[in-house]
């Protein structure tokens, strides 16, 4: 007996016109754009989940030959819209998080990098926090729109006069886990201020709300912003916005002009850095009546932002 399988051309037929690139190694992705004498960012992340930054001594890593500039919230350029607490980084000495973005260091390589994250010393004062949702939290609070411009509480009828008169009813609560992208291609960035342009290589999978959104934190035009991105090496999501790193690669381009920068995210710091699927609790309550006929859904929902 004989199977013969008919095998086609890689892309063929399928519409993947990057697809064959992709899988030979021969797509050219943000961290990889050929740039001349290219500086490299490393964050410098929060280790306790709720305080304040007390103080910073960058000393020894200043004095470390290759070093272009230590940032922290005592030196970094300061932004023009400050309303969204994960871009916001780096304009005060708050930690909102463990892994928040508390400073940074520019090198020239990422040797130089790697050695000078160890050698700054960073003090923090911890403060209470909370690390477990819950339903009943005393901050709980409710958001203007949710998902992201729907209003946040809809009602139609009588709800809970029709829970009360249905003949069977039923009620349960569900809850689901916090659940993290991790692609194959981490959060990367490439920054370079040239001609009042501000040039960006990014991971992304929309080049326009990178544009939008970095052009509004930075005061500039959104023809001041060039973003491009010919390939993503994965997303789930997590890069259909920007995160607080792309934030982080635009001041370190400020502060070594006419340099482009390279920022790309490890492993672990992909955790708390780019985004991820919020924990859930869900309440729901049916109520039917005596021929199986639905005449009550409520469904209450709390996460965390």
């Amino acid at each position: 007996m004989t199977d013969t399988i008919a095998v086609r051309p890689i892309g063929a037929d399928i519409g993947r016109i990057d697809g064959p690139r992709k899988v030979t190694g021969t797509a050219p992705y943000a961290y990889e754009h050929p740039l001349t004498k290219p500086a490299y960012v490393f964050p410098l992340l929060s280790t306790v989940a709720r305080g304040q930054v007390a103080a910073i001594d960058a000393t020894e890593a200043e004095r470390l030959p290759g070093v272009l500039a230590v940032l922290t919230h005592e030196n970094a350029p300061a932004m023009a819209d400050t309303s969204d607490g994960e871009y916001a980084i780096l304009q005060s000495p708050e930690v909102h998080n463990r892994g928040q973005i508390v400073g940074a260091i520019v090198a020239e390589s990422l040797e130089i990098g790697h050695e000078a994250v160890a050698l700054v010393r960073i003090e923090q004062e911890a403060a209470e926090h909370t690390v477990l949702l819950s339903a009943d939290h005393p901050e709980l609070y409710k958001p203007d729109t949710v998902n992201p411009s729907y209003d946040t509480d809809t009602a139609q009828g009588d709800v809970e006069g029709a829970l009360r008169d249905a003949a069977t009813s039923i009620e349960a609560v569900y809850s689901t886990p916090i659940q993290h992208q991790n692609p194959m291609e981490p959060h990367t960035t490439v920054a370079l201020w040239s001609d009042d342009t501000l040039r960006l290589y990014e991971s992304t999978q929309t080049v326009h709300g990178v544009r939008r959104t970095i052009s509004g934190l930075f005061g500039l035009e959104p023809e001041q912003v060039e973003v491009t991105a010919p390939f993503v090496g994965g997303g789930f999501g997590s890069k259909g916005t920007i995160h607080a790193p792309t934030v982080l690669a635009v001041m370190a381009a400020l502060t070594v002009p006419g340099r482009p920068v390279k920022l790309a995210l490890t492993r672990q710091q992909m955790v708390t850095l780019a985004s991820h699927r919020t924990p859930t609790i869900q309440r729901m309550r049916l109520g039917a009546d005596a021929d199986g006929r639905l005449v009550a859904l409520s469904h209450d929902v709390w996460e965390h932002t």
